[in-house]
């Protein structure tokens, strides 16, 4: 094999079955760049979409991309793939983690590793450079992540960087993960896909380094980012409070550019730290502008925090580091480090509210901590918010409705009077009782689907316009990420792609950011062609610059679940530069990938590489849905949008201002507009033949052939 920059060059195979471990050269996967890409792949051409997800011969592959471990900032990734248990059409599905255990990984020289088979026993997976084992995980098995992390670093070193399952993936429970002992996690069911084969966790240790081919070039681009392109976390390119170097700070006095005079770690080691003022062109005091608690929280925040943590080879540092010591007095550990959805709905099952603990307005931020630890310590997924708008939805209930669903034994057995009081231990015994499949509440953590087939209720539950227990967008089990609310028709498109919420953000960070309407607005027309980007609540009826802006997130976020990079930082769509006119550099993203792999890359090209992999996306989803659904017309079958986005606010007409609601007629062009972009059928919304083999891939389209599914196609069509 020729000399590879940037890519480690092989990847791991290891057969739990046999115990057999080989590493393999894997070049021949370099133009589906790494992570998502090879994964579905290999995925495609070993582990065929009529096997069980829980077969002995399905896969789990984790992958990391040519950019992680290469001194890229915002590169501390890694992506593993897998079938899901819980989803519709148990299609191919991915999960996300961050940390520094995908770099670690490239540093032992791999850039996957591919698990097959089962064990006989709970084992985890040594990585130390090219020694790799299996090692016994009898010790853990049934103990919590942290507990797990700790005990596999105390046999092999600090060295390690670890990630375990918890019992949630250990009993199977389909909303389950795979975390870190930072509350970094890799969700979707990923705890579950290892747990049915024994893979308690992993450890690695790597001692080498990623050979790049102009490490001056990734220098000066680094710089060239850190200076004058990058902002706050979800690259926010204003500051949340006024500045004295800015000429804009956000609209709402609320971003993720948190940090601000007199802002405060008050736990801090040695003292409290003044965020204070960050000029967006001095770089050393990048990390601290991301105060992510006080986003979350606001000023109680200041009372817990101890700093900023964060992944690899990122100055953003988005995951506060908490010390929240009242939950000492419920026997709580009182330490917590996490980002997102789990330091977010813990309230939501109180539905009498909560207390203040210590200080004036922590009620919310103590609760919510508790929360993410016993979640992230039982490897408990939260589907993006399903499982607490499913928990809130009944157990707001009284207990003459709620016995409809669940045994009067099981409601009796509730702890009602720690909700009553807003004991903090509520919620971590709810959290346990789903984590061992305890009961018939823990129904709601195999899913929204399985829960409404076991409560018998009909698909129209899922049209209710009620956002506290209902943010399902289709009708696949899975909700609403940054959809239509925050991105017009542009983000009901790229939330029908993937079978999971679509983790896209390229939107979101803009109009999340603060910036003026107008100002952010010349920026995305000027990438993105004129009529792309709306004013919030104030539509626009669909055109094509939206479709392909739709397809331009799709395609951009699957490159960086390849390459392997934060699709909350990048792409480098704005700047906090006036300078700059806050345009970004969208073509930074090539430039690294030229300058640390030594092949030459372009914008234009890696959309074309991102589109690649969401046509194996969807020819897969294509075969899975004709095996498990009857149906391969994706249209009907995996597009269907829930009623209560076109019904919501009845006292408004779609586009009028004041409302997010879509119409759906104007949806069913978009579509139309959507599937013309990528090359798929209108009728079915799957790729065409010639569009498969525009990306190389005439197998996956004599595969459909074979399969009926274009015959199929055209009797659809009429």
């Amino acid at each position: 094999m020729a000399e590879s920059y940037g890519w480690a060059g092989k990847i791991l195979r290891v057969n739990l079955t046999t115990g057999e471990i080989t590493t393999q050269d894997d070049e021949k996967y370099h133009k589906y760049i790494g992570g998502m890409g090879m994964a579905y792949r290999i995925m495609y051409e070993e582990a065929p979409m009529e096997l069980d997800p829980y077969d002995e011969k399905a896969l789990v592959i984790f992958g990391v991309g040519p950019l992680t471990g290469a001194g890229v900032p915002c590169s501390g990734r890694m992506n593993v793939t897998f079938r899901s248990t819980w989803s519709k059409g148990h299609s191919i599905i991915d999960a996300h983690m961050g940390g520094h255990i995908g770099s670690m990984l490239k540093y032992a020289g791999y850039d996957g590793i591919v698990i097959s088979g089962i064990s006989e026993k709970p084992v985890y997976l040594r990585i130390e450079d090219g020694n790799v084992s299996l090692e016994d995980a009898s010790e853990i098995w049934g103990k919590g992540t942290f507990a797990a992390n700790k005990w596999m670093v105390e046999q092999n070193g600090r060295e390690f960087e670890t990630a375990s399952i918890g019992p949630a993936g250990e009993n199977l429970v389909d909303y389950s993960t795979l975390n870190t002992s930072f509350g970094n996690s890799g969700g979707a069911g990923l705890g579950a896909a290892m747990g049915n084969k024994k893979l308690k966790g992993l450890a690695i240790r790597g001692t080498g380094s990623v050979k790049v081919a102009d490490p001056k070039k990734v220098l000066e681009l680094s710089n060239y980012m850190m200076g004058n392109l990058i902002g706050g976390n979800n690259n926010h390119n204003v500051p949340a409070q006024p500045q004295s170097w800015a000429e804009y700070s956000a609209t709402s006095g609320k971003n993720r550019w948190s940090g601000a005079p007199g802002r405060m770690w008050k736990k801090a080691p040695g003292g409290p730290v003044d965020t204070g003022e960050q000029p967006y062109n001095d770089i050393n005091k990048v990390a601290l502008r991301c105060f992510k608690g006080y986003f979350d929280f606001g000023a109680p925040a200041a009372e817990y925090t101890v700093k900023n943590g964060g992944c690899s080879s990122c100055p953003i540092r988005c995951y506060t580091e908490y010390d929240v010591d009242p939950l000492a007095d419920y026997d709580l550990p009182t330490h917590n480090s996490n980002t997102c959805m789990p330091v977010l709905y813990g309230t939501r099952v109180y539905p009498d509210g909560v207390h203040d603990f210590k200080y004036e307005g922590d009620g919310t931020m103590v609760i919510n901590l508790a929360w993410s630890h016993a979640v992230d310590d039982m490897g408990l997924w939260d589907n993006y918010g399903n499982l607490n708008r499913d928990l809130l939805w009944i157990l707001r209930m009284p207990r003459e409705e709620a016995t409809k669903y669940i045994s009067e034994a099981e409601y009796d057995s509730l702890p009602w009077e720690w909700e009553k009081a807003g004991d903090p231990r509520w919620e971590v015994e709810l959290i346990r009782r789903m984590a061992y499949g305890e009961g018939d509440l823990s129904v709601i953590a195999k899913g929204t689907l399985a829960m409404m087939e076991k409560f018998g209720l009909p698909k129209s539950w899922l049209d209710r316009d009620d956002g506290a227990t209902n943010s399902n967008l289709i009708y696949n089990g899975f909700p609403n990420h940054h959809g239509p609310a925050e991105a017009w028709q542009v983000g009901m498109l790229y939330n029908l792609v993937y079978n999971r919420d679509c983790m896209i953000h390229e939107i979101v960070c803009e109009t999340g950011s603060g910036a003026p309407y107008e100002v952010t607005k010349k920026v995305m027309e000027d990438f993105f062609g004129e009529g792309c980007y709306d004013k919030a609540k104030a539509y626009t009826p669909i055109n094509e610059n939206k479709a392909k802006l739709a397809a331009y997130c799709v395609n951009d976020k699957n490159f960086h679940d390849s390459a392997t990079l934060c699709n909350w930082m990048w792409p480098m769509t704005q700047s906090p530069s006036k300078e700059r006119d806050y345009h970004g550099d969208l073509d930074l993203q090539a430039d690294f990938m030229t300058a640390v792999t030594g092949e030459t890359y372009t914008q234009a090209g890696l959309q074309e590489d991102g589109a690649r992999i969401t046509q194996m996306l969807r020819a897969m989803t294509a075969i899975s849905f004709q095996q498990n659904c009857g149906s391969a017309n994706l249209r009907q079958e995996h597009d269907a949008i829930c009623d209560w986005v076109f019904d919501k606010d009845p006292d408004f007409k779609a586009f009028e201002e004041g409302t997010t609601k879509l119409d759906r007629a104007d949806m069913e062009k978009a579509k139309d507009l959507f599937y013309d972009v990528f090359g798929w059928d209108r009728t079915t919304g799957v790729p065409t033949r010639e569009t498969l083999e525009k990306y190389d891939l005439a197998d996956m389209a004599d595969d459909l052939e074979k399969r009926g599914i274009y015959a199929q196609n055209t009797a659809a069509a009429e």
